[in-house]
């Protein structure tokens, strides 16, 4: 996402996802305007990640996550549509 924000030449872009993103992105690229689709998208969890604890479970194999198959299918499909939806055009934006 960052590296998106860095490349568009939009003048706003509106972000989907947690909010704590939009320092980054902004501070990425200070001419784009990026506006929450939702303010209140917070995620505690997420702020609960640092890098780490992310280099700490990858190095020692830790906090493996299981989801059922079933759940895993139908969260596979919503995120190959968001993709989908975020795919940029051909003009990059």
């Amino acid at each position: 996402m960052v590296q998106a924000a860095r490349e568009t030449n939009a003048k706003k872009v509106l972000v989907a996802t947690e909010t704590g993103m939009l320092h980054q992105l902004t501070k990425a690229n200070p001419l784009t305007i990026f506006q929450p689709v939702n303010r209140a998208a917070v995620c505690k969890y997420m702020k609960m990640i640092t890098p780490a604890k992310l280099l700490r479970s990858l190095r020692d194999m830790t906090d493996e996550v299981t989801v059922d198959d079933a759940i895993a299918a139908r969260a596979r499909s919503s995120v190959e549509r968001m993709i989908a939806i975020g795919t940029p055009s051909p003009r990059g934006e």
